[in-house]
């Protein structure tokens, strides 16, 4: 039976067998059109306002944030290639819900051990908690989720538009939720593609969305880009799987971590 999931085509993103979503995300400082079908510019202020009239760039992302379309995060310089949106919390809230209510899904984090194929538990390289997703799971959590996914990628795909140039990609695995307790997290440096074996081997972009705040620490450390990304419920970050993109989180000592991450491989 053929799994059934997102798929990619340049701008399109359709689900195999269902609707089709076309986003369209123009973010600039004058404006900002998303997949909701709204578009927003500078308004006029009266002269006897007392207020600094907005401008156009937040007046379109309040809008975007109350209708729960992602709005433009700005990354720290350096993070070449690499793109960032905020969804809506409440889909980040319902999601952690689904987790939380589902401890017989539960497992502890896994890792490969080098040279085999047998996953195995190391608290040392990653201390988790996780459940997966399937890309044709029937939860409307999930679905809300990857509806907001959809435009994220619509978004990377307009900054990044030769991303989407090379043929059709999508979302053929599973999507890991991961828990990680105070001083937990996956600790050493790694990459999304290591070797030729599938899925990881067709893998072509990572999606990672923060599902809380960390103050304390907890961010993740991308080697090469000298960048630290600090964890904002929301945030989702798209980057290449390529070990030019090698990275690591970075545990908090006093605070929890949540997060939801997956991979979009070329079909």
């Amino acid at each position: 039976m053929a799994l059934r999931g997102l798929v990619v085509c340049s701008m399109t993103l359709a689900v195999a067998g269902g609707a089709v979503l076309r986003p369209t995300c123009h973010a600039g400082r004058s404006a900002v059109q998303m997949g909701g079908g709204f578009s927003a510019s500078k308004s006029k202020t009266s002269a006897k306002s007392k207020k600094a009239p907005k401008s156009g760039y937040e007046i379109a992302a309040e809008a975007a944030a109350a209708s729960g379309a992602p709005v433009k995060h700005e990354l720290p310089a350096g993070a070449m290639f690499m793109g960032g949106w905020k969804m809506s919390p409440q889909i980040c809230d319902d999601i952690v819900s689904v987790f939380e209510s589902s401890p017989d899904r539960q497992m502890k984090g896994m890792i490969s051990m080098k040279g085999g194929d047998q996953p195995v538990v190391d608290k040392s390289v990653k201390d988790s908690i996780e459940m997966s997703f399937a890309p044709n799971d029937p939860r409307p959590e999930w679905k809300a989720y990857l509806a907001s996914l959809g435009a994220v990628m619509g978004a990377y795909l307009e900054e990044y538009p030769m991303a989407g140039a090379y043929g059709k990609f999508g979302l053929v695995s599973r999507t890991n939720f991961q828990y990680y307790p105070p001083s937990g997290g996956y600790k050493t440096y790694h990459t999304e593609r290591t070797g030729a074996g599938e899925p990881e081997g067709s893998r072509h972009l990572v999606f990672m969305t923060y599902l809380n705040d960390v103050t304390d620490a907890g961010g993740t450390e991308f080697l090469h880009q000298n960048v630290t990304i600090q964890p904002e419920k929301g945030l989702t970050l798209v980057w290449p799987a390529d070990w030019t993109f090698t990275h690591r989180g970075v545990p908090s000592p006093t605070q929890e971590k949540r997060i939801i991450t997956g991979w979009f491989n070329f079909a």
